[in-house]
């Protein structure tokens, strides 16, 4: 098993979101002193996010994507929770994507990209904190933010061609309910009769009908198994949004 970057954690149990308050390391080994990386002592966490923090905030000249590999190996470096660090890292590149302007919404995620490729990822990583190798971490973001952002293309065109299909499909219908809780399941794909009552300010019975009427058209899938609670997922826009890409 290759080196865990991002959750080999050694240390003791600390609450979702705190701080960590002792010192963890990386790697395979039982012992600190054969870890493959070890982070910077807990004591120190305080400061380095607050420098980080203000680093990511200053007006600077260096283009944004490039601001962004810097602030996500840092705060990889920093390793600040005991668990946790590397989804929240990739969630930061999202959120600084879109507040940078580069994204109307933080809809594009790097986690793919650097899982299809972790042991590179790791290397790029700890090439940076031992030998300096900015040049080559920042080119292996770059080709990652550029194959996931040809990805959500890709999603995106087959998510317009699958709405116009249900909206040809079902624009006919006698109730425009039917339609309108279509269009509503590519904002959110899970539902359940109460949320498609309230989406369409309608009562409980009448949600009830147009779901199973989904349900049978092969739109809505239910989940539990269940008489009672049952809660629903439209498949075809669950299938494009979280299948591999080559898959679709």
């Amino acid at each position: 098993m290759h080196d865990r970057l991002l959750s080999g954690v050694r240390g003791d149990e600390a609450d979702p979101g705190e701080l960590r308050t002792t010192q963890n390391f990386i790697g395979s080994t039982p012992y600190i002193q054969d870890a493959r990386y070890v982070p910077p002592p807990p004591n120190e966490i305080p400061d380095l996010l607050e420098d980080l923090l203000g680093y990511a905030n200053q007006e600077t000249n260096l283009h944004p994507l490039l601001r962004i590999g810097l602030i996500h190996y840092q705060f990889e470096t920093i390793h600040p929770f005991l668990d946790g660090n590397g989804r929240l890292g990739r969630l930061l590149i999202s959120l600084l994507l879109q507040r940078d302007g580069l994204l109307p919404e933080p809809y594009l995620y790097l986690s793919s990209y650097f899982n299809a490729r972790r042991s590179d990822y790791v290397d790029h990583l700890l090439s940076v904190s031992q030998h300096g190798e900015w040049e080559e971490w920042l080119l292996f973001f770059l080709r990652g933010v550029q194959s996931q952002a040809d990805e959500a293309h890709q999603r995106a065109n087959l998510l317009v061609d699958l709405r116009e299909d249900y909206q040809q499909r079902y624009q006919s219908e006698r109730s425009e309910n039917i339609l309108e809780l279509v269009m509503r399941l590519f904002e959110d794909p899970y539902l359940d009769v109460n949320t498609a009552a309230d989406w369409l300010d309608v009562e409980y019975s009448t949600a009830n009908r147009l779901i199973g009427q989904l349900e049978d058209d092969g739109i809505l899938e239910e989940l539990t198994g269940k008489d009672r609670n049952r809660f629903y997922r439209a498949s075809e826009v669950f299938q494009i949004i979280n299948k591999p890409i080559d898959q679709l």
